[in-house]
C-alpha cells in the first residue's frame, strides 16, 4: 500500500515537471492563458464584423504575448464559423498554435491546404499527442474525423478500424455521450453505405437506438437541450438520406426529413435538397418545387457539400423539366464522398436522355474501376463485424457499470480492513487526483457547452442572434409590459418586422455571393440605427425583426422611420465595388393596442400583425413603412388578422399610418 502511495506522488511530482517543461519549451504557457482576465461580457453581444473590430482594435494595443495569442486564436475561431477559411489559415501562419492547445491546431488542419496523406498524419498527430496529454475525449473527436476521412476515399477497412479503436477508447468515463454518439453514428453510417443488405439494416436500427438513448438522456436532464437537439437533428437527417440513396424508400425518407428542426440544423439545405429528391421520385412535383425553392435561399458552409447538392437540384429540375441540363453533376470535388458520387452515377445512368444517360455510365465506369465496389462490399463486412463486435462490447460495458462500481467498493472495503491509515493517505492522494481532472473536465465541458449555447442563439451569416434568441426572451419583455399596464406606468413595446424589396430578384441577378453581402450590410445598418437596448434578430432568409420599448406614438413612429432610412441611403456598395440602391418595407405594431383591454396579447400575434403591416405596404408599392398603433376592438383585430387591409373601410377606428399617407 506504501509503494502505491509512493507511485501516486511520484505520478503528480512528474505531470507537474512535465508542465514544467512544455511551458520552457513553448513560447506561451497554459498558465499564462489561463491567468489572463476573461474577455468583456459585451464581446458576446457583439455581431460578427463587430467582434472582428474589437480584437483587431485590441491587438493594436501595447498587450503582452500571452494576450495577444489569445485574441489572435479567437479571431481565427470568428473567422472560422463564419465561413472564412482563408483568413483563419493566414492567422495559423503568422501565429501558429502551440503544441498543448489542440484545439486551435485542429482549426488550424482543418484550414490548411493539405492532400490525403498529409491530412491523414495531421490527424495522427493530433490524436497521438491528445493521448499522451490524457485528452481522451479529443483524441476520440479525431479518430472519428480520421475514419470519416479514411472512408470518403475508399479505404474502407482502414475506416472500419478507425471507428473500432474510437469504440474501444469511448469506455472512458472522461468521453462524454455526444462525442460517443457521434462515433456511433458515424459507424451506423458506414454500415449503410458499405455494408450489404444486412448490415445496412444494422445500421438503420443502430441510428435508431442512438434516437432513443439520446431522448432518454435528454428527458433525464443527463444532456443539454441544445446539445440533444442537435444530435437529434443529425440522427433524423441521417435516417433520410439512407433511406433516399441506399434503401430509395422515399415516402420513409420524406418522414424522417421531415422531423429535421430547419431553423437550427447545420444540415438544413442538404434536407430540403434530399427531400426535393424524394419527392421528385414519388411524382410530387409540387412538393419538390416547393423544397427547391426553400433550398435555394440557403447555402451550405462546407464547399464540398455545396457542389454535390448544386448536382442533385439540377437533377431534380431535370426531372421537373425546367432544364434538360445537368452540368453540376460533371464538376463534383475531388473530397466528394464516395456514396454520394456512386448515387449520382446511378441516376445519370438511369436517366431518359441518351447523352447523360452514357456520361454516367462513363463515370460510373471510371469509379468502378478505380474503387473496385464488389471487393469493397465484400470486404468491409469483414472488419464491419469487428467494429459492430467493439460497439457491442462497449454498450455491454455500459450496461455493466454499476456492477464494477460496486465491485470497486467492495475492493476498497477490503483494504480499509488490512490498514486504515494507509487507505486514508490513499484517498487523500487519488482525490486530488480526481478533483484535479475532474476540474479539467468540468472547464472543457463548460466551454464547449457555452460555444454550443452560443452558436445555438446567432446567425452564421450576419452575427444577428435568431428566432431561437428571439423565443426565449419576448415572453420577459411582454410581462413587463403586463406589470407596468396593470401599476398604470403605461409602458408601451413595438414589434416591427421588415424585409428587402426584391430580395430574390437581386439574388437571381447578381449571385447568392452578392445576396449574402447585402444582408451583412442590411443588418449592419440597422444594427447601428437601433439602440442598445432594442432586440433585432434575424426571423429567416431575407426578413428581420425589431422588439423595442416605446415611450408614445411619435417614438413608435420614429424607430420605423430611422430602420427605413438606414437601410435606404445611401445605396449599398459591394466589395467589388457594385453599387446596388436596395429599398425594404417595415411593417409595426404597437402594445398594448387594444383600446379596451389593457392586456398584452401572445407574441405571435404580435408578429401576425406587423406581417399583416407589412404586406399592406408592398401591395402598396414597397419602399415604406406601416404601423399600427391602436385597434379598437378584439372583433377588428381579428378581422385583421383574418383579412389584413383589403378592406379598410370596415375597420372603424383603426390607427394605421405609413410614410407616404396617414
Amino acid at each position: 500500500m506504501k509503494l502505491i502511495i509512493q507511485l501516486l506522488f511520484t505520478f503528480v511530482i512528474s505531470l507537474a515537471l512535465t508542465t514544467i517543461v512544455i511551458a520552457e519549451d513553448d513560447a506561451i504557457s497554459i498558465e499564462e492563458l489561463e491567468k489572463l482576465p476573461p474577455l468583456p461580457p459585451k464581446f458576446d453581444t457583439l455581431s460578427y464584423l463587430e467582434r472582428v473590430n474589437w480584437l483587431n482594435e485590441r491587438l493594436n494595443e501595447d498587450i503582452s504575448s500571452a494576450e495577444e495569442y489569445r485574441l489572435q486564436r479567437e479571431l481565427a475561431y470568428q473567422y472560422y464559423f463564419n465561413g472564412e477559411p482563408k483568413l483563419t489559415n493566414a492567422i495559423c501562419q503568422s501565429h501558429t498554435p502551440q503544441g498543448f492547445d489542440l484545439y486551435y491546431r485542429h482549426l488550424c488542419v482543418s484550414t490548411e491546404d493539405l492532400n490525403y496523406e498529409q491530412r491523414i498524419e495531421a490527424y495522427l498527430n493530433l490524436h497521438e499527442n491528445a493521448m499522451e496529454q490524457g485528452a481522451v475525449q479529443f483524441a476520440v473527436e479525431t479518430l472519428s474525423e480520421l475514419g470519416w476521412l479514411q472512408s470518403s476515399k475508399g479505404n474502407i477497412r482502414q475506416a472500419f478500424q478507425t471507428f473500432e479503436r474510437a469504440l474501444e477508447l469511448g469506455e472512458d468515463q472522461r468521453v462524454n455521450w455526444p462525442v460517443l454518439n457521434m462515433v456511433m453514428q458515424n459507424t451506423a453510417t458506414l454500415y449503410i453505405m458499405y455494408g450489404d443488405a444486412e448490415y445496412r439494416q444494422k445500421g438503420l436500427k443502430l441510428h435508431k437506438e442512438v434516437l432513443k438513448r439520446t431522448k432518454e438522456l435528454r428527458d433525464d436532464n443527463q444532456l443539454p437541450p441544445e446539445q440533444a437537439q442537435y444530435a437529434i437533428d443529425l440522427t433524423h437527417f441521417n435516417l433520410g438520406v439512407a433511406n433516399t440513396l441506399h434503401e430509395r424508400d422515399y415516402e420513409t425518407a420524406l418522414d424522417w426529413f421531415g422531423k429535421v428542426n430547419l431553423q437550427q440544423a447545420e444540415q438544413a439545405k442538404s434536407t430540403l435538397v434530399f427531400s426535393a429528391l424524394a419527392a421528385v421520385e414519388l411524382g410530387k412535383f409540387e412538393l419538390a418545387e416547393n423544397y427547391l425553392d426553400q433550398s435555394s435561399q440557403l447555402k451550405d458552409s462546407d464547399p464540398v457539400v455545396e457542389r454535390y447538392l448544386a448536382c442533385y437540384q439540377q437533377l431534380v429540375n431535370l426531372q421537373l423539366e425546367h432544364q434538360n441540363d445537368i452540368p453540376a453533376c460533371d464538376n463534383l470535388h475531388p473530397d466528394t464522398q464516395l456514396e454520394v458520387k456512386l448515387d449520382v452515377y446511378k441516376r445519370m445512368s438511369e436517366l431518359g436522355q441518351g447523352d447523360l444517360r452514357a456520361k454516367g455510365q462513363a463515370y460510373f465506369y471510371e469509379l468502378y474501376k478505380s474503387t473496385l465496389q464488389d471487393q469493397l462490399k465484400q470486404s468491409s463486412s469483414a472488419v464491419a463485424s469487428n467494429a459492430e463486435l467493439s460497439r457491442l462490447q462497449l454498450e455491454s460495458t455500459l450496461q455493466k457499470e454499476l456492477l464494477e462500481k460496486e465491485e470497486l467498493l467492495k475492493e476498497a472495503e477490503r483494504e480499509r480492513r488490512e490498514t486504515q491509515s494507509n487507505l486514508m493517505y490513499a484517498i487523500i492522494a487519488i482525490f486530488i487526483l480526481v478533483v484535479v481532472f475532474g476540474l479539467l473536465q468540468i472547464r472543457q465541458k463548460l466551454r464547449q457547452a457555452k460555444r454550443f449555447k452560443a452558436l445555438s442563439q446567432r446567425d452564421s451569416l450576419t452575427g444577428l442572434h435568431n428566432r431561437m434568441y428571439f423565443e426565449r426572451r419576448i415572453q420577459r419583455a411582454l410581462d413587463a409590459v403586463n406589470l407596468a399596464n396593470r401599476e398604470e406606468d403605461n409602458k408601451s413595446m413595438a414589434v416591427y418586422l421588415f424585409d428587402i424589396d426584391y430580395f430574390k430578384k437581386l439574388n437571381d441577378s447578381y449571385g447568392h455571393d452578392v445576396g449574402d453581402e447585402v444582408l451583412k450590410e442590411f443588418a449592419n445598418r440597422v444594427t447601428h440605427a437601433l439602440r442598445e437596448q432594442d432586440m433585432l434578430v434575424r426571423w429567416g432568409g431575407e426578413e428581420f425583426l425589431v422588439v423595442a420599448k416605446v415611450d408614445d406614438e411619435e417614438d413608435f413612429y420614429n424607430i420605423a422611420q430611422r430602420i427605413h432610412l438606414a437601410v435606404t441611403q445611401p445605396p449599398f456598395t459591394m466589395p467589388n465595388g457594385l453599387e446596388l440602391p436596395v429599398t425594404c418595407t417595415v411593417g409595426g405594431v404597437m402594445c398594448p393596442y387594444l383600446a379596451d383591454i389593457n392586456q398584452v396579447p401572445h407574441w405571435r400575434t404580435l408578429v401576425q400583425l406587423a406581417d399583416t403591416a407589412m404586406y399592406y405596404g408592398k401591395s402598396q408599392g414597397r419602399n415604406r413603412w406601416v404601423c399600427i398603433s391602436e385597434i379598437p376592438t378584439k372583433e377588428i383585430e381579428e378581422q385583421v388578422l383574418n383579412e389584413g387591409f383589403k378592406t379598410l373601410d370596415k375597420h372603424q377606428g383603426l390607427k394605421l399610418k405609413t410614410s407616404r399617407n396617414s
